[in-house]
């Protein structure tokens, strides 16, 4: 045993708050815990039932509100009806009992439902799938399969002479049965449980319950009211433990069920607000804080948030007088700006709400930092992730303690608009509360999602404190505080860690210092060039020294309703500092209520390479030690330009320690398109798990527009590799970092060199009309071994709207003051020819979120039963959805309250792409005239540099072509031009080939020329008549039938056909109508008589005749002429037993006088003697019919199935039906099998079936 174990854990750790002196605040301020503030959590929803989530330190309700914005949980509860007898009838068709002890009143129900599993998280839904497979399925699954495997044994072994054709059916049904049961085992896919939802009003609130019995009964199902009237909350299920509360909206009609998307939110509440009275080390920050739980993750878009989520977050957090808001979600942003971001705004400048955001986990290359911390506003405090020496043994195991240092991971700043984007840093991990339902306490999770509920926490004791103390104050005077007050670490770095590591004791020394400060109630407007800091990134403008001019403008909180002898009073004197030498200011500054402006000038041209950071600092004169009024920040990067060949640049040596970064800066030189990095371990001992991570900024693009992230695990003395692509003349920065858990150092050395093939086009479109498409390529840098190849894996079609609905939304989404939202839902119809995987897009607004003009955007993609298939949000890569051939309708709701802008978007095309079934390769040639007449194809060619080379694409063959494919469309995929294969995996570029107008078919119709224009009205006549003949039923069929029997002499078959057809269409409306029967059979035979079959067989066999043949095709149409009329005489005598029910059921065998069938599923009939027909007619039928047409064929599966029900062959008919389910679902044919499942004894088959069926066949589409 070691000598140097404790006995004593830090727990204080697993929580941390001494690196942040929170513990040291409490102790001095033990009542400013939060008591008083509201902070609320934008994330994936909180679990109520949490640990540490119950109550405040002083005793109050710690969860006050309950929110689900993104209406994954909403229920349409619209339809009202009242009780009969105690009971209501559920939409699930359940009868539910009414409670006797509950109050209603008005006595009207609202009635809805809810599929369980869309409550669920992705892992609990797949933990609820596999328990409830081995619970509800497994076992009677396995014993119905050996029971089916052990008749089949047994009939087997009496069955061994030649087997009658009785004993062939019976056979067939018994290895049916076995096939069934093994494709339903492979096939599983548990849809879940469908629950009825009743919502009604007792006299004093609306109550709502879920029956989740599944049986009605509603007396042991939880009755709740809506969460902020009642902090009322239940558990789902006991096998799945996921509590949930519900809200109630628009009188009744709309529930909304609150549950939670992941368990991310309940661990960040838990680090901002949890309480543990028995304890305290393991408090979250701010025990005595409230919380109001606001869900913006979306359960079915794997908790993404959305537009419309974040708008009803912000509603809520203004009509609520929320304090505090974190939100430990983002999304990278194009530009700062945006609909999303005006709201913001709104709730921080106008509101004075105190918005903490996280920076995002997309380090450690520079400008990775999301949204909404690069707010245009800089409203929002965004919160870099840092781990301390304490945190790495408690919460990580490290075997021993480094210098605290900011996580590899963590995003750097600066944001696209110049600001640092990066307040502050606090703790980026936790050990704390979790959701119940992850059948654990607590979790380790770490990210800036967890450094940011700490500071939001310290910012709700500062509040606390603050209102104890009667001190007013801002979003801006908190901010500062924080900033100003905040430690600058050994390791700081302003990139990751902003001002430094919040120092929650020093801020509120300052606040309340410095009280009655001037500008406690005004923030800066500073910007230079529009932007919210100078950052000076590609090389033109670093060679030189720079003049700028940077205005400054004094906004109150509140703007507009802010008191005016506040603005006439505010002047401040104000002292200009810039610690860097190459940044010139001047020195002082008088700021009134107006934009004022200044000059300074940035001189990094003496700079070495690298990245240079500094501030702008404003002090006011008056009270300098009170720290900076504002800060600017600049941020020069110096890139390093490379020498002609070979354009690469070679590090020796360079030692990596956990937490720091090297940065390599190389503006990539003109016509490169790849960069490659060789990477080597030069240490003998130390394993090296090495973060790369490349970027280019593009104007208006996002960082991961133009970056590569790869984690490099090097052994000692080993090399790697990483190639990838670049755009030439941008500035590329390269980071190195070791993991910062990898505590040992490594020495490596690197070069990073440049090579490429540049076409002229970025992205190459070619149309099919063009003929030959020439691409011209450049090498520019060094000799190229050039083999293009270009090939279309996918097609685009294009849909427009055949229906746009403009309407205004409900009482969630009203933006105060009264600002109405309006949803604007275009429905769009698709076809799709086979099963493929298709990406919807509206790529009008596509890969835009925070920074949209639009609120948000959401489709929804369903067949043709109305089951919901997929939805997609703003960035279609990713929600690629798998689907079978059939219709599908797609519903798109953009919302705004602009009305013109959403009837602008009213016919707005809609694009699917589609995966074709295999790939298609253009035909590359080096010369036009081979391309022409389609010669030898290009071959490899190295291509010196500064040379440029055509290539020439030839246009598809119209063969080629993917089916359905017509003018609008267009084919996607990839060209590339190197040889070598790393090189051809990074350089790829986008291929687009639009369709051109394709060559219409042939008609296959041969036309006579012999034939008169009497003669050919004549045919076109008795055709029409024909077609009239099967329309009409009853006696107008058969007076026109008499009326062209008279006139036809010859061929009479093919009227014939036309009346049984209707014929048959009678029977199946009076299916029981023993005259419509008989016609039936005695016109069928007629058919079969006036056809000679053998012949016709032996014609149909005969090599001589070929398919395309019309005297073929002739022989085909009798040919089905005579399966109809087989089919529909079976048909007729099946139905014929069938006729009178109410016989006692019993076995058909040994009897050919009264037989016991059964017509449709549960239904038992027995045919009187007069009616008697016997079985093996009908079996000869069957035995007829295998000689025309296979028995999978679709014309005859109405006879397969009643054949087999009248044998009791359910396996049989089972087959043919869920065959034709796999063709195209149907809800009759889908109770018809649940039917079947039951006379089969398979109960836990039909209990699953039915449990699916509302999910399959829904009511009516679901709500967005």
């Amino acid at each position: 045993m070691a000598s140097n174990y404790s006995n004593e854990f830090p727990v204080w750790a697993l929580l941390p708050k001494r690196e942040t002196n929170v513990t040291s605040f409490l102790n001095k301020y033990p009542e400013y815990d939060g008591r008083g503030i509201t902070i609320a959590i934008f994330d994936s929803g909180v679990d109520p039932g949490a640990k540490g989530l119950q109550k405040t330190s002083d005793g109050k309700q710690k969860i006050v509100e309950m929110m689900d914005g993104s209406g994954a949980g909403d229920v349409d509860t619209s339809n009202v009806v009242e009780a009969e007898n105690g009971f209501i009838t559920g939409l699930t068709g359940n009868k539910l009992k009414v409670p006797s002890d509950w109050k209603n009143p008005t006595g009207k129900y609202h009635l809805g439902v809810k599929n369980a599993y869309e409550l669920y998280p992705k892992i609990l839904k797949e933990r609820i799938i596999k328990d409830r497979k081995e619970a509800f399925w497994d076992a009677d699954h396995k014993y119905q399969l050996a029971e089916a495997s052990r008749a089949l044994h047994e009939f087997n072994s009496q069955h061994t002479s030649q087997l009658t054709v009785e004993e062939k059916f019976k056979k067939e049904e018994l290895e049916t049965q076995i096939e069934i049961l093994n494709t339903l085992e492979k096939k599983y896919c548990d849809l879940g449980p469908t629950y009825d939802c009743v919502v009604f009003h007792d006299g004093k609130c609306w109550r709502a319950v879920i029956d989740t019995s599944e049986e009605g009964d509603l007396e042991n199902c939880d009755l709740l009211g809506s969460f902020s009237e009642t902090y009322e909350f239940a558990r789902l299920t006991e096998m799945d433990l996921l509590n949930y509360c519900v809200n109630i909206y628009d009188d009744g009609n709309l529930l909304e069920i609150v549950s939670t998307s992941s368990a991310h939110g309940t661990h960040v509440a838990s680090i901002a607000a949890a309480y543990f009275f028995d304890n305290p080390e393991m408090n979250g920050v701010a025990p005595g804080a409230q919380i109001v739980s606001i869900a913006i993750g979306d359960r079915r878009l794997s908790t993404m948030e959305t537009g419309t989520a974040l708008t009803r977050a912000l509603i809520k957090v203004i009509n609520r007088k929320c304090d505090v808001i974190n939100i430990s979600y983002g999304e990278h942003s194009h530009w700062c700006g945006g609909r999303l971001m005006e709201l913001v705004h709104q709730a921080v400048d106008k509101h004075g709400i105190i918005m903490v955001s996280s920076a995002g986990n997309h380090g450690p290359a520079l400008s990775t930092v999301g949204t909404p911390p690069t707010c245009p506003t800089n409203s929002v405090i965004g919160v870099g992730a840092y781990v301390s020496p304490d945190m790495m043994l408690a919460e990580y195991s490290l075997r021993e303690k480094i210098p605290s240092l900011g996580y590899t991971w963590t995003s750097r700043g600066p944001g696209s608009n110049g600001h640092l984007s990066v307040s502050v840093c606090a703790p980026g991990g936790a050990i704390t509360s979790v959701p119940s339902w992850t059948l654990r306490g607590s979790q380790l999770m770490n990210g800036t999602s967890m450094s940011s509920p700490h500071v939001a926490g310290c910012v709700c004791l500062l509040l606390s404190g603050l209102q104890v103390q009667n001190i007013l104050y801002s979003p801006y005077s908190i901010r500062r505080a924080i900033e100003n007050t905040a430690l600058k670490i050994s390791n700081w770095d302003a990139f990751s860690m902003g001002h430094g590591l919040v120092q929650v004791d020093k801020a509120f020394e300052n606040l309340v210092t410095y009280s009655n400060i001037i500008e406690a109630f005004v923030r800066f407007n500073i910007t230079c060039n529009g932007q919210s800091g100078i950052y000076l990134r590609d090389s033109c403008k670093t060679k030189s020294p720079s003049s700028l001019n940077i205005s400054i403008e004094p906004v109150f909180l509140g703007d507009s309703t802010a008191d005016p002898e506040n603005k006439i009073n505010f002047n401040i004197h104000l002292t200009l500092v810039c610690d860097a030498p190459w940044v010139f200011v001047p020195s002082n500054l008088c700021l009134m209520y107006c934009t004022r402006s200044f000059n300074i000038r940035i001189d990094p041209s003496g700079l070495p390479v690298g990245e240079h950071f500094t501030w702008i600092k404003g002090y006011d004169c008056s009270e300098v030690e009170k720290e900076p009024v504002f800060h600017f920040p600049i941020t020069v990067i110096v890139s390093r330009k490379l020498c002609e060949d070979p354009w690469s640049w070679n590090v020796p040596s360079c030692s990596l320690f956990p937490g720091k970064v090297n940065r390599e800066f190389i503006e990539v030189p003109v016509g490169a398109t790849v960069a490659n990095v060789h990477l080597t371990s030069c240490d003998s001992k130390n394993n090296g798990c090495i973060v790369l991570h490349a970027i280019q900024i593009r104007p208006q693009m996002f960082c991961k527009a133009q970056e590569f992230y790869k984690v490099v695990r090097l052994s000692p003395k080993q090399e790697m590799t990483c190639v990838f692509p670049v755009r030439e003349k941008i500035v590329l920065e390269v980071a190195f970092a070791q993991w910062w858990t990898c505590i040992d150092p490594v020495n490596i050395s690197y070069s990073i060199s440049f090579r490429g093939l540049k076409p002229d086009s970025p992205e190459i479109v070619m149309h099919g009309a063009d003929g030959i498409h020439r691409v011209d390529v450049t090498s520019t840098l060094t000799y190229e071994d050039m083999y293009p190849s270009a090939s279309l894996k996918s097609y685009t079609m294009t849909l427009r709207p055949n229906e746009c609905k403009i309407s205004p939304l409900k009482s969630r989404d009203i933006i105060p003051p009264g600002r109405q939202v309006y949803e604007a839902v275009l429905n769009y119809a698709c076809n799709v020819g086979r099963s493929t995987e298709i990406t919807p897009s509206f790529s009008l607004l596509s890969e835009l979120l925070y920074e949209s003009e639009f609120e948000s955007q959401l489709w929804m993609l369903f067949d043709s039963n109305k089951q919901l298939i997929a939805l997609g949000d703003a960035y279609p890569s990713k929600y690629a959805v798998k689907v079978e051939k059939g219709d599908y309708v797609l519903k798109l709701q953009i919302r705004h309250d602009d009305v013109s802008l959403l009837e602008k978007m009213s016919e707005m095309p809609m694009l699917i792409s589609a995966k074709m079934q295999s790939s298609i390769t253009l035909d590359v040639y080096d010369k036009h005239s081979l391309a022409l007449i389609g010669g030898k194809k290009m071959s490899s060619q190295i291509i010196p540099p500064g040379c440029t080379v055509p290539i020439f694409l030839a246009p598809i063959p119209n063969d080629k072509y993917p089916k359905n494919c017509s003018p609008g469309y267009y084919l996607q995929g990839t060209i590339t031009f190197s040889k070598d294969d790393a090189i051809k995996k990074a350089d790829t570029y986008s291929f687009k080939y639009i369709v051109p107008e394709l060559p219409k078919k042939s008609s296959s119709k041969q036309v006579d020329k012999e034939k008169t224009l009497e003669e050919e009205y004549q045919e076109e006549m008795k055709q029409l008549k024909i077609n009239w003949i099967t329309k009409f039923v009853g006696t107008s069929s058969q007076e026109l039938l008499d009326e062209m029997i008279e006139i036809e002499k010859d061929t009479k078959w093919p009227l014939l056909s036309a009346r049984l057809q209707s014929l048959d269409k009678e029977s199946d409306k009076s299916p029981f109508k023993k005259e419509n029967l008989e016609s039936v059979i005695e016109m069928a035979d007629k058919i079969l008589s006036s056809i000679n079959q053998t012949e016709l067989l032996a014609a149909l066999g005969s090599k001589n005749e070929k398919k395309d043949s019309a005297n073929f095709k002739k022989l085909e149409v009798q040919k089905n002429c005579v399966i109809d009329a087989l089919v529909c005489k079976g048909k007729a005598m099946i139905d014929l037993v069938t006729l009178q029910p109410g016989y006692a059921e019993s076995s058909k065998e040994g009897s050919t006088e009264t037989s016991p069938v059964e017509t449709s599923v549960g239904d038992s009939v027995t045919v009187p003697p007069e009616f008697s027909i016997p079985y093996e007619s009908i079996d000869a039928i069957m035995t007829e019919l295998q000689k025309w047409t296979e028995m999978n064929d679709a014309k005859i599966s109405a006879l397969i199935e009643r054949h087999s029900l009248i044998h009791s062959h359910f396996g049989r008919a089972l087959k043919l039906l869920l065959k034709q389910q796999d063709d195209r679902r149907n809800k009759d044919n889908e109770l018809k099998i649940i039917q079947i499942f039951k006379r089969l004894g398979w109960d836990h088959c039909a209990t699953f079936y039915e449990r699916s069926h509302l999910v399959k066949y829904p009511l009516s589409y679901p709500l967005f």
